[in-house]
Order: structure tokens, then C-alpha cells, then sequence
């Protein structure tokens, strides 16, 4: 299987200017942040020069940055220069998932997907033009994807970001999709706008999105959003099977069961933001 190659773009800062930033924040705070954000499963460490390659600020100026973080304790260097997440930063994401009650709530349903068809079972919520990884019930598959809670994807190639853009208003698709991505991942990536569009009008109408090797070679996807109040995607579920599927099977067995799942998900999602936590 082919590793996954897409990293979400991090913006290049090389003004030197005043020390705030775009509408009034404060510009130390977004460089600290930006470096933060560089690391993920496809970058658990970096070297200094790395990070002032990729944030566009000078070696000396991110050694700094980098030093402050490790004081603070969300860096660690493990060898000179060589630095990777810290604890705190563990424990502000388990703070995040934790104060969304949405994963909480949905993990009964999601185990009972995973034991039903023995597959890994994923639950994903949108970020802008990407989706973010928020619970992954992993098979014993050792073709499963490199991707972990908080791992992210561009919306407009995932089958989960697809299932929620599918029943989002058209005015929000045509933005996410100005602002998107399509990188190729795989020699089976769809990347044109208007194949696309095409895409979520058949997912629309059959209800799931099916992923064929677009993300990973050998790996396919189904999913479906999970619809809050007023009907609007709010997340979605999706399967990641890493062999071949029939037709009969995903359309007779497979994606009634995720619609299933996610009908019930949506129904208690909608009574907690009803009748509150």
C-alpha cells in the first residue's frame, strides 16, 4: 500500500514587521502555533532547519520559538535541535475530543460496527476544507491506513468528507471546493471539480459515498454523514476495507448498515443539542 502523502499547507510568515497578525491577533502566538501544527503521524519529529524551511522563518528565530515550547512543555527535543510534540499537547487534544460529546455518545454504535463486520471504522468531523479523524476502531488488517485521531484530509477526496458534502448547502460546497486541495494521492484520485461535483450529486441520491483506492492504493472507503439539527452533515462514519468489494455486498449489506448507525447517531446528537449535555 501506498503511504499517504497529503500534509495540510501551512502558511508561510516571513514578515518581520509588527507583532500582530491579520485581525489583531498576536503574531508570536500564530508562529508558535504554525510550528506546533507542522507535526503529524507523517511528522513526529523535525529538525530546526525543517521548521524554518516549512514556516518560512529564519533558523534562529524558530530555534527560539522552539525553545519557548519546550519550556512550556509542548516540545520536547529529544537530540540537539530535534524536537517533537510534548505532553501538554496530548492533553489539550484529549481536552478537545473529550468536551465533544458527539464521540462519546457515538461509540457504542461505532463498536458494534466495527464487531459486526470486522472492519475499521472511522468517525470524522469537518475543519474548513478538511475532514479531522475523531475516533478510529481499528481491524486486524495490516493494510490499514497511517492515520490516527486528529490525522486530517482534504474533504473534497476522502469518502467521509464527501458524504458531508454531499448534503451541505450548495453556496458551502462552492466555498469549501474554492479553497480545497486536490491532491493526488493515487493514481485513482478524482481531481477534477466538475467530476466531483458530478460524485456528490450520485451521492446524494444513493445516500453513501464509495472511495475506490483514491486515498490508499488496496483500500476503499464507505460512509455516510451523520445529520444534525436541521439536517446538516454534523460528521460522518465511514468503513475502511482494505480488499476488493462487490457491488452487492456494499449496496445490499454494507452501506445499510453505516445508514443505520448514523440515523441513530444523528437522532441522539440532535437531542443533546436539544436538551443539552
Amino acid at each position: 500500500m501506498d503511504e499517504l502523502k497529503y500534509a495540510p499547507t501551512v502558511a508561510r510568515d516571513t514578515n518581520s514587521g509588527p507583532k500582530t497578525a491579520g485581525d489583531g491577533g498576536i503574531q508570536s502566538v500564530a508562529r508558535a502555533l504554525s510550528i506546533l501544527e507542522l507535526f503529524d503521524e507523517r511528522r513526529g519529529t523535525l529538525t530546526t532547519n525543517e521548521i524554518a524551511s516549512l514556516t518560512g522563518l529564519n533558523r534562529g528565530t524558530a530555534y527560539r520559538f522552539c525553545q519557548t515550547l519546550r519550556r512550556l512543555g509542548y516540545l520536547e527535543e529529544i537530540r540537539q535541535s530535534t524536537f517533537r510534540p510534548g505532553l501538554k499537547v496530548l492533553s489539550l487534544a484529549q481536552a478537545a475530543l473529550g468536551g465533544r460529546g458527539l464521540v462519546e455518545m457515538a461509540m457504542p454504535r461505532l463498536q458494534a460496527l466495527r464487531h459486526d463486520t470486522c472492519e475499521t471504522v472511522n468517525l470524522a468531523i469537518p475543519d474548513g476544507s478538511e475532514i479531522v479523524y475523531v475516533a478510529r476502531l481499528l481491524n486486524d488488517d495490516l493494510l490499514a491506513l497511517r492515520l490516527v485521531v486528529g490525522s486530517r484530509l482534504p474533504m473534497a477526496v476522502s469518502s467521509l468528507g464527501r458524504a458531508m458534502l454531499a448534503f451541505m448547502p450548495d453556496d458551502q460546497v462552492e466555498e469549501i471546493l474554492s479553497n480545497s486541495d486536490f491532491p493526488r494521492l493515487t493514481p485513482y484520485t478524482m481531481t477534477d471539480r466538475a467530476e466531483l461535483r458530478e460524485e456528490l450529486a450520485r451521492i446524494r441520491e444513493k445516500g453513501y459515498a464509495f472511495n475506490d483506492q483514491e486515498v490508499a492504493v488496496g483500500v476503499r472507503g464507505i460512509a455516510v454523514p451523520v445529520l444534525g439539527t436541521g439536517e446538516q452533515p454534523i460528521a460522518a462514519i465511514n468503513l475502511s476495507i482494505a480488499r476488493p468489494l462487490p457491488e452487492d455486498e456494499v449496496d445490499g449489506k454494507l452501506a445499510p448498515m453505516l445508514l443505520d448507525a448514523a440515523r441513530d447517531i444523528g437522532e441522539r446528537a440532535r437531542q443533546l443539542d436539544q436538551f443539552g449535555d
